[in-house]
């Protein structure tokens, strides 16, 4: 029987077809591979799409960026009292609402990373009032009300801390062997940070006070001997001060932790460019502790497309980001739709620098 061949056009076609579907060129590094383009290439690195809890738009994320070979992977949420019945109940942790979301970009041969909310998520879910910290957490510490963030404990009380590292404790153990698994971020303050919910209601609050609990927290953290790296995030506290971000870092680098920020913005780019500190310092921190521990950028949610308003973009902000070493990004779905949905209403003005800024990125960080 004679093979009929195929005329050299067409196989062009058909290899255009499938390297270029999703409007880049392919032939990024992987990002599941230990690659020499990022100073600490064994760590976990790339591009992932946010995928905050109770996202609205989770079915067109997953239609549009679960197969784009730029994405690396996502960022989902482990909401506490989701997750955690109470020492009493059998079984005691129900995963199923972290596992569903996991799955299909599981399937889809993606990465999947993890940030526990402990307190406050509320505040990230579309003015949904959501209580993330377990009822029997509060019968046994004291705790506060304020309208940001809801019903909220005394961080520094054992009986909180002992708590939360017991629900630590089963992160890991859940999640700590799967291979599809990243990195895990714990929020240590309001949602997946450090920032010190209604501490203008805390009984004996002071910036000493948190900066133990914080520490505290971080050789917790340490001790749990984590398979998948941990991270942590630096915020700005009110009113700013860089040296306090300045000495979380420290501590989380001598503890092995990745440190990052999740306020990636068009202000960086100008406080940058300007000679002036980046939001939490972490500009700075990043040119001291490159090669030392992964370095972590979220986007900020609101500031980064509309260059005739508020100047520098997400196609500033990313370069800005590789320039300072950073390995892990994570991009909120708004700046994604913009780069790669042609229904969504900033596409025409965005998508062409917006999809060179991610695919010069992942030559970087590496593609799936």
């Amino acid at each position: 029987m004679k093979t009929k061949q195929v005329p050299l056009l067409v196989l062009i076609a058909i290899s255009t077809l499938t390297i270029c579907a999703w409007g880049q060129p392919s032939g990024f590094p992987k990002c599941t591979d230990a690659i020499s383009s990022v100073e600490m290439p064994n760590a976990p690195h790339g591009l992932y799409v946010i995928m905050f809890p109770g996202a609205p738009l989770k079915a067109r994320a997953e239609k549009l960026l679960m197969h784009n070979p730029v994405v690396c992977g996502g960022v989902f949420y482990i909401v506490w009292n989701k997750v955690d019945r109470g020492p009493g109940a059998s079984p005691r942790y129900d995963w199923s609402s972290v596992d569903d979301e996991l799955a299909p970009w599981i399937a889809a041969g993606k990465q999947v990373n993890l940030i526990v909310f402990a307190t406050g998520a509320q505040f990230y879910s579309g003015g949904e009032k959501v209580e993330t910290t377990p009822s029997f957490v509060f019968e046994k510490t004291r705790s506060v009300e304020c309208p940001a963030f809801g019903h909220v404990p005394i961080f520094w009380d054992p009986g909180y801390k002992s708590s939360y590292q017991e629900f630590m404790t089963a992160v890991v153990t859940k999640y700590g062997s799967n291979p599809a698994v990243g990195y895990i971020r714990f929020g240590l303050g309001a949602g997946g940070e450090t920032f010190p919910a209604c501490f203008h209601r805390m009984p004996g609050y002071s910036r000493e006070v948190w900066r133990k609990y914080l520490f505290d927290m971080l050789d917790i953290e340490k001790g749990l001997n984590s398979p998948k790296l941990l991270t942590v995030g630096l915020n700005p506290m009110s009113p700013p001060d860089p040296s306090f971000a300045a000495s979380i870092a420290e501590h989380a680098v001598q503890d092995g932790i990745a440190i990052g920020n999740q306020g990636l913005s068009a202000n960086d780019v100008r406080s940058f460019n300007a000679g002036k500190p980046c939001n939490a310092g972490w500009c700075d921190l990043f040119k001291k502790y490159h090669g030392k521990v992964p370095l972590v950028l979220q986007t900020w949610q609101y500031n980064l497309l509309s260059p005739e308003d508020i100047g520098p973009t997400i196609s500033e902000a990313v370069p800005l980001a590789i320039s300072l070493r950073t390995q892990i990004l994570e991009i909120a779905l708004k700046y994604w739709f913009a780069g790669y949905d042609p229904s969504d209403h900033d596409y025409p003005a965005h998508h062409e620098e917006y999809q060179k800024a991610f695919e010069d990125a992942a030559k970087v960080l590496g593609g799936n």
